[in-house]
């Protein structure tokens, strides 16, 4: 039977629209983060006489792959901490395992 709108508001929720929302975007930032770390090693390998501004292109590939990469890990953690603290939590707790 259809919920009336009252109901549906008082009823308490498990999830909220902004952590389906993160959820959506850590699942498309994860996916971008594997596939630069792909794109680092396949650029490092196939382009490694290339040079520009007197470095190679695998080194380049480096030099601002590795940034990025760090970058999308940080949002990653801090979009966690905010949006979806369960599974900061649950790294947390993985870390200190490993500790």
């Amino acid at each position: 039977m259809a919920q009336t709108f009252r109901e549906r508001v008082d009823a308490p929720e498990d999830t909220n629209d902004a952590r389906e929302i993160w959820m959506l975007i850590r699942s498309w930032l994860t996916i971008i983060r594997v596939i630069m770390v792909i794109a680092i090693i396949i650029i490092a390998e196939i382009f490694e006489e290339v040079t520009l501004l007197n470095f190679s292109l695998s080194v380049w590939a480096i030099v601002v792959g590795f940034p990025l990469f760090l970058l999308v890990s940080m949002v990653i953690i801090q979009g966690d901490k905010r949006f979806a603290p369960d599974l900061e939590e649950r790294r947390r707790k993985r870390v200190e395992d490993r500790a």
